[in-house]
């Protein structure tokens, strides 16, 4: 049975988008194609600018994938999430 998906809505800002992909070695073309956002709106986001709840969710949601921790409160951050010992 598939997992349920999770119905979190975090907030994250560009510069943990751009601190995540960093921890991942992931290139932005690689984000894009991942998430099927247009370069134009991944450069406008890591900048610091708005982008729709659902671009967000997006980039959320396959960073989160790859491991990626979001940290929000006073001092939003990213950790990279321990690997199981199965992985």
């Amino acid at each position: 049975m598939p997992e349920p998906k999770s119905t979190k809505k975090l907030h994250i800002v560009g510069e943990q988008v751009a601190a995540a992909r960093g921890l991942l070695k992931m290139r932005q073309d690689e984000l894009i194609e991942a998430t099927g956002v247009s370069k134009a709106t991944i450069i406008r986001f890591e900048a610091g600018g708005n982008v729709r709840p659902e671009t967000m969710e997006a980039v959320r949601s396959v960073l989160e994938e790859r491991g990626i921790v979001f940290t929000n409160g006073g001092e939003p951050g990213v950790k990279l999430r321990k690997k199981d010992a199965e992985d």
